[in-house]
């Protein structure tokens, strides 16, 4: 089927800034934060809140959606949808000082998936920005480019060219950006494949299909390995590794579980993935070729899987809450469990960290904040938002962005005007 690109002009909208930022701060500009692994070095963000404690905005967000917000110098992006049918996508742009609505982009999806999961709708994947342009992805199959103005410079329907999402939860899997491409993992019960679009026009600069994948609903990661990277991805009981700028496989391992939504993390020098229910945590040296599955594998561990949120590395321990609430503390290098925990409730959310700080979130809305600088469990608090969420935390120039059910939450500090 042949590729429809549509290029369109762009708007501008003036913002009005108001509260003072911190001395070093990193953006957090796609799914996962500035590394795509949840931590982010950023200094003075709070560890404390509730929903009148540190609480410096709050603005109701229209539909639903478990995208994470995107954060760039003073601007974040989040998407939404409603509907009856979730077909109704929303962009929208705030101010990260005051929660100014700066523009608002409402768009038609092209194929809505029938049996969406009910905690998110088409909204799932999160956004990416460079700084320059922002790309949303919708599990309609849509992907837009806007600048960050709020102009659409192109838009693409991969259901109208490719097909459909044909699974229960419609697309979750986050975009990422490499060498000026846009690429998404779109693996699902009909014709699974990658792709690596351009970012400036949005045509195609390789397809890989995939037809021995039927089901992920993981976020494909870059490896660096030697002089060259690895882009590695999730799905239907293995974890598969092609070259990036060509869309060429380059190696296999095997024994994931059927169903995969965790992305894929680095630490140690090794690449960990974990897949479940009933599934195993694995470590992965990466730079092989063919089946790896006997050679390179380093590591297995059974207990403590997930099935939806992520695996963090924060220094030389790996942690993951599964979605029944019990958490796992791992040795990164040797797989070896230092210690578990049940933190009560059930989640859905990935964990983030800033710096040595932990953050779990659990759906109910209340957020554990762990000491990572230690080998034990060292609880640092408890923080109760008072509301329903199921998106990760975002972490950005002193402020916890939270987006729960129903709003977008900023957390920090608030400095008097002059």
């Amino acid at each position: 089927m042949a590729m429809n690109v549509h290029r369109i002009g762009t708007t501008f909208v003036l913002g009005i800034c108001l509260l003072a930022g911190t001395v070093r701060a990193e953006n957090w500009p796609g799914w996962r934060g500035p590394q795509r692994t949840g931590v982010t070095t950023d200094e003075g963000t709070p560890l404390t809140w509730s929903p009148t404690e540190n609480v410096v905005w709050k603005k109701p967000l229209p539909g639903t959606g478990i995208s994470n917000p995107v954060v760039w110098e003073d601007r974040i992006f989040i998407t939404a949808s409603e509907g009856r049918d979730q077909g109704e996508l929303h962009v929208i742009c705030l101010d990260r000082k005051t929660g100014a609505q700066l523009w608002h982009q409402r768009l038609w999806g092209t194929a809505p998936t029938v049996f969406f999961y009910p905690k998110s709708g088409m909204a799932s994947p999160s956004p990416i920005t460079d700084g320059k342009h922002l790309w949303a992805f919708f599990g309609t199959g849509d992907v837009f480019c806007f600048d960050l103005d709020g102009g659409l410079v192109w838009q693409r329907s991969l259901a109208d060219e490719y097909g459909p999402f044909e699974n229960r939860f419609a697309a979750s899997s986050s975009p990422l950006l490499f060498e000026g491409t846009l690429i998404l993992q779109c693996d699902h019960y009909g014709a699974s494949y990658l792709i690596a679009i351009d970012q400036q026009t949005g045509a195609n600069r390789w397809k890989a299909d995939r037809p021995e994948v039927w089901l992920s609903w993981a976020s494909p990661l870059l490896v660096p390995v030697d002089q060259h990277f690895e882009l590695v991805v999730s799905g239907s009981e293995k974890l598969d590794a092609y070259d990036p700028r060509t869309g060429s496989r380059l190696w296999t391992m095997r024994g994931m579980a059927r169903e995969c939504v965790p992305t894929p993390v680095l630490g140690a020098g090794l690449l960990l993935a974990v897949s479940g229910p009933n599934g195993t945590h694995v470590a992965i040296k990466p730079g092989g070729s063919g089946d790896v599955t006997d050679s390179h594998v380093a590591w297995r561990n059974d207990r403590g899987t997930a099935f939806v949120p992520s695996g963090i590395v924060v220094g030389s321990r790996y942690y993951l809450a599964d979605d029944k609430g019990i958490a796992s503390c791992l040795d990164t290098a040797t797989g070896k469990t230092l210690w578990r925990k049940r933190l009560g409730g059930n989640f859905t959310a990935s964990p983030v960290a800033a710096g040595d700080k932990l953050f779990l979130t659990n759906e109910a809305g209340s957020t554990l904040v762990l000491d990572a600088s230690k080998p034990e469990y060292e609880e640092l608090g408890r923080n109760e938002i008072g509301e329903d969420l199921h998106a990760s935390l975002a972490i950005s120039q002193g402020f916890v962005f939270i987006r729960t059910s129903k709003n977008l939450v900023c957390i920090g500090k608030k400095v008097a005007a002059k």
